[in-house]
């Protein structure tokens, strides 16, 4: 049972303060935030809370190619070095064989580092750096490095195609 007064003085200050939770509505009015809890509970003025637990990831085309070379994957990490603290490290790798075609391990983590990876893979796998014969697509999430200017130049300057995906 909820005491009316009770609930017309918490429901005042809803109305007046509508974005105020329980401990704020309680702290106001001097009471125990466990009676303003219930008295929300019960009258159904309380927001519901997210569910914890599993939250599906954003659904992509899995990053699978018939043959060698048709895509690349990219991305950056961060990874402790000890005293030297916080590194980060761009990989490229090739989607169809799983290959690690170049990396670079850096103390930022900018398009510096991502266009020194993405050339070392193109050394790695065609022996020089050029513009890619065949057509050969990159693909890498929506981080700011790899949505700059800077390294979408690079890429196209390489002559490759640039598929920015949400997961990898």
């Amino acid at each position: 049972m909820v005491d009316e007064t009770k609930a017309e003085k918490v429901k005042a200050i809803i109305e007046r303060f509508p974005t105020y939770g329980y401990r704020r509505i309680a702290f106001l009015l001097g009471w125990n935030r466990k009676v303003v809890q219930r008295i929300c509970r019960l009258k159904g003025w309380q927001v519901r809370k997210r569910p914890k637990g599993h939250r599906p990831r954003v659904s992509a085309l899995p990053s699978v190619a018939q043959a060698p070379d048709q895509r690349w994957a990219t991305d950056l990490a961060r990874i402790w070095c000890g005293r030297d603290r916080w590194c980060h490290i761009a990989l490229v790798i090739d989607c169809a064989s799983r290959e690690l075609l170049g990396w670079r391990l850096a103390a930022h983590g900018n398009a510096c580092t991502a266009e020194a990876a993405l050339e070392e893979a193109l050394i790695h796998r065609f022996g020089h750096l050029g513009r890619v014969s065949g057509p050969l697509k990159l693909r890498s999430d929506n981080g700011l490095v790899f949505t700059s200017h800077r390294y979408t130049a690079t890429v196209r300057g390489y002559g490759l195609t640039q598929g920015v995906h949400y997961a990898i």
